[in-house]
């Protein structure tokens, strides 16, 4: 009997032991997931496929671990500010800023962030690492005089937390934000929404930092998009009620949003950001954008 208690307690604890480690294991794994989603469908981009008569420089930055990263640069004409581009998750930087690039025709200039592992760079990117390339770049803009005239910050879905991370330390012009969504958290959960916050290791909080950023702000959001939803879009602009407007494009998903209006409400904010410049008025106004949806006010 006391052999049969002996073993039983060494199976129990052996049971236990087991437990714990499967525990163990599945956090670490949901911990992980969210993660490898994010950063798992890696663009492989060739530039010779830009579309665009513009030409583009390749910038190369020396990251704060030694890595060499490559963005792509388009310098400005005079009197003209440069827009700073961090793409979404794929990193795409050919096709999706297609209307960044008509603008960039227009004499602004256009600097397309190359993050860590994609696009042919070395390295893994991770939330920490990407700002502090961002950082890095807006130090080598500043240190080269890139943008004599100004900068504009502008970031799209998983970019605008690099974006708003950088415009709420650097000194903007403006900050677009197409697509955003308030924490990478929210974004998780508005798919899978068991997911416990706590679990989710990386943050992209715009929702933290939105009200540090002094300076105009754009923030699109279709009213179909079932990724970054419009209610994202809302909270954020509530939480910087002096600078933020908000522009919601009824038939805008996560994909199209610029083609379905997105674009002429870029235009219009950028045409607005030069009156700063010229001693003018600053009030915001989006003209006669089709199919886009200006805030009755500024949240």
């Amino acid at each position: 009997m006391i052999m049969r208690k002996g073993k039983r307690r060494t199976q129990a604890r052996a049971f236990a032991t087991l437990i714990m480690l499967l525990v163990a294991a599945w956090a670490t794994a949901a911990h992980t997931v969210p993660e490898y989603v994010l950063f798992r469908d890696r663009l492989a981009l060739d530039i010779l496929k830009f579309d665009s008569k513009l030409k583009l420089e390749p910038i190369e930055l020396t990251a704060a671990d030694g890595l060499k990263l490559r963005s792509y640069y388009f310098a400005p004409q005079p009197g003209k500010p440069l827009i700073v581009y961090f793409p979404d998750r794929l990193g795409d930087i050919i096709y999706k800023p297609r209307h960044l690039t008509a603008i960039a025709e227009e004499g602004y200039g256009l600097l397309l962030t190359g993050y860590r592992g994609y696009g042919g760079n070395p390295g893994l990117p991770s939330e920490a690492m990407l700002y502090a390339d961002a950082s890095a770049m807006m130090e080598r803009i500043a240190a080269d005089a890139l943008a004599p005239d100004g900068v504009i910050i502008y970031g799209y879905s998983m970019g605008t937390g690099v974006a708003s991370y950088v415009a709420a330390r650097a000194e903007t012009l403006g900050l677009v934000l197409e697509a955003p969504f308030t924490t990478f958290g929210d974004a998780v959960r508005q798919q899978f929404s068991q997911v416990p916050e706590w679990l989710v290791r990386t943050k992209f909080d715009t929702r933290s930092r939105i009200d540090k950023v002094d300076a105009p702000i754009l923030i699109l959001a279709g009213g179909k998009d079932q990724i970054t939803p419009a209610s994202f879009a809302e909270r954020l602009a509530a939480m910087n009620s002096d600078h933020a407007s908000l522009v919601v494009v009824p038939d805008g998903n996560h994909l199209n949003l610029i083609r379905k209006g997105g674009a002429a409400a870029v235009q219009g904010f950028l045409a607005r950001l030069k009156a700063p410049l010229a001693g003018a008025e600053t009030d915001m106004a989006y003209g006669d954008a089709p199919n886009v949806l200006p805030a009755s006010s500024v949240y």
